[in-house]
């Protein structure tokens, strides 16, 4: 109890570093505010993560603490905000970045050089720092973030996880106060969440203060002091986070917020399996192999069959193939060695291309319209029934309001709920999704999940790839495991577990 006390008289005699007053932002050719009123006060030292549903304004935020917000995105903003005592409206992007080191969803966007120890000297570089003190610098961040095994390797080889700690190590070099997150675990894996809990906790115990965007929340339970809940805008509600974890499963299905006891989860009710026996499989992959050139073969010897109305799940470890392997299901790359039969005939390149459907991982790849209604009608020969398809699709996405927007111009978030709204726009027989929930909160997720059990009971074969085991328990009617080896190895659920197990 004295040490509670301890820790909160501490706590109060720290200085506020990070000010929100009655904050308003606006995004140019939007026609609603992304922040409303918005305020907030970090004290130097906190660890504090900003959660709520999709599109509510969390990136923004962190947006005005790096202050990209004006200097970067088109937006208007009123109010004030303070980081480091700094104004963000007169400061210099190149004296708020002294300040605060930001780390993005996609790490490779911050990337400006091929390998792991000059990306680590590049922000000093940048600032013209002298040499003997660059590498000083840089020498106390391999050792404190424990790079030594990455130092001489390229960007190119890297896991996403390792990606996320080079990334974090760059701006590490410059001594920061501050560190800023955008949902950096949306793209990891398992060994990659690791990696990123070790140095988040790493800058925890050397007193940085550490502002946080996420919807995975499970793995920051033992290092968060705070959470603050965002809804349209506003800070609705803030916790510690002993009290956060403490709420029940129903308070977090309500906020539309992720759940946390993987115990809890169960497969959907779904006997599709069973059905699928007494059909000819629609996609059927016999012995096939595939690599890159110079490489070695990322695909070895695998087979499998997929059926109308099934949804197979594809799980596995970051950089390991599973995108490689959607990609020469579909035709996108031609197997090395065996055979892919669609209805039961040998299937080239060309005709398994126009049976398909692809939602990428990076779905900015595949918006091309200047408006998100355009998207939803591009390719399709317009008609009454079309265009009521539309709508119900953007309806149940919560994306009605966004009709004249630009697709660039909506959240991680949504940009990923329109592309999976495209998929049911489409009349292919088969759907290939990589990382669908990516960026997605609770109640999103489920949106997702809910869609495609429906187009999987209108008779398409769908294909997932998946790190969100939450997501997979729920949707997925059988799931393998692509390996290091490049073989497919057979997963069951394991009820009592928040991990799938291998099947003997």
């Amino acid at each position: 109890m004295t040490e509670n006390l301890l820790q909160q008289h501490s706590t109060m005699q720290k200085k506020t570093i990070i000010e929100f007053h009655d904050v308003h932002v606006t995004y140019r050719n939007r026609n609603r505010e992304s922040l409303t009123g918005f305020s907030l006060n970090v004290k130097q030292g906190e660890f504090v993560v900003l959660t709520g549903k999709s599109g509510c304004g969390k990136t923004t935020v962190t947006r005005c603490i790096n202050s990209l917000i004006p200097n970067f995105f088109d937006a208007e903003l009123r109010g004030e905000v303070f980081v480091g005592g700094l104004d963000i409206k007169t400061a210099s992007m190149r004296d708020i970045s002294r300040r605060v080191g930001s780390v993005f969803q996609d790490p490779r966007s911050q990337f400006f050089t091929l390998h792991v120890r000059s990306e680590l000297a590049f922000p000093s570089e940048n600032y013209g720092i002298e040499r003997h003190l660059m590498q000083k610098q840089i020498k106390k961040t391999v050792q404190d973030l424990h790079l030594n095994t990455l130092l001489t390797r390229s960007i190119f080889t890297l896991s996403s996880g390792e990606k996320q700690k080079v990334a974090v190590a760059s701006v590490y070099a410059l001594e920061p106060d501050i560190y800023v997150f955008d949902e950096p675990s949306a793209n990891l894996d398992k060994t990659g969440t690791d990696q990123l809990l070790a140095v988040l906790s790493i800058l925890k115990a050397k007193g940085h203060t550490v502002i946080i965007a996420e919807h995975k929340l499970a793995y920051l339970k033992e290092l968060l002091d705070r959470v603050v809940f965002i809804e349209d805008g506003q800070g609705k509600e803030e916790f510690s986070g002993r009290d956060f974890f403490a709420k029940p499963d129903r308070w977090f299905r309500d906020k539309g917020l992720r759940h946390f006891d993987g115990s809890a989860l169960r497969p959907a009710a779904n006997e599709l399996p069973q059905k699928a026996e007494t059909q000819a499989p629609l996609l059927q992959a016999v012995a096939i192999s595939f690599g890159y050139k110079r490489g070695k073969p990322i695909l070895n010897g695998i087979s499998l069959s997929a059926y109308r109305g099934e949804i197979t799940g594809i799980m596995g470890k970051n950089g390991v193939g599973k995108s490689t392997l959607l990609r020469v299901l579909m035709g996108l790359e031609k197997q090395h060695r065996g055979e892919i039969l669609l209805e039961g005939k040998p299937a080239g390149t060309k005709v398994r291309m126009q049976n398909s459907f692809y939602v990428m991982q990076d779905v900015d790849y595949q918006l091309f319209a200047p408006s998100v209604w355009e998207e939803m009608l591009l390719g399709c020969k317009e008609s009454p029934s079309i265009v009521a398809k539309a709508e119900e699709y953007l309806r149940f996405f919560h994306l009605e309001s966004y009709k004249e927007a630009h697709p660039a111009a909506l959240s991680g978030g949504q940009k990923q709920r329109l592309a999976i709204a495209l998929a049911g726009m489409r009349n292919a027989k088969i759907l290939f999704l990589d990382e669908p929930t990516s960026g997605l909160d609770g109640e999103n997720m489920a949106k997702v999940s809910e869609l495609i059990r429906k187009l999987a009971q209108e008779g398409r074969c769908i294909f997932v790839i998946s790190h969100d085991y939450e997501f997979a328990i729920n949707t997925f009617d059988k799931i393998f495991s692509l390996e290091e080896d490049g073989r497919l190895t057979h997963l069951s659920f394991d009820n009592n577990a928040t991990e799938c197990s291998t099947q003997k």
